[in-house]
């Protein structure tokens, strides 16, 4: 398989699917069983746990006068930055950008952006607490 673009020290799980449209940077791994489908980008130092599933694309439906099947599909870049943790089972959906720091809950299913050192969860994902306020200033 041949990617966009491939970083060094990676850990790939069993039974993987990974698209050929994925750029994944240094240190980052990719949980068992996890779907990587569309154009993705992961940086550097990304955990992440098994059975996740980040779809960068969508069915179209807007037409009546078809069936969705036949109507094709979009796809929009999903961006997701340094140092994040992808807990077990969530889905990052079409689109959506996660910034640097973030830990992202087990089963939580992510529509929007999601801010730096952020802490999200949930059925649509919410930002629970910022990881900033964790940080002592010395």
């Amino acid at each position: 398989m041949y990617l966009k673009s491939c970083g060094k020290n990676l850990d790939i799980g069993k039974k993987a699917h990974i698209s050929s449209s994925l750029s994944i940077g240094n240190n980052s791994g990719i949980g068992d069983y996890s779907y990587l489908q569309g154009d993705i980008v992961i940086g550097d130092h990304v955990m992440m746990a098994p059975e996740v599933a980040i779809i960068a694309t969508n069915h179209n439906y807007q037409r009546l006068d078809i069936p969705m099947g036949a109507q094709g599909s979009t796809e929009k870049q999903i961006v997701i930055g340094n140092d994040v943790w992808l807990g077990y089972r969530c889905i990052i959906c079409a689109g959506v950008h996660i910034g640097s720091g973030s830990i992202i809950a087990a089963g939580a299913v992510v529509t929007k952006d999601v801010p730096e050192y952020s802490i999200v969860g949930g059925i649509p994902a919410r930002v629970i607490k910022s990881r900033k306020g964790n940080i002592e200033e010395n």
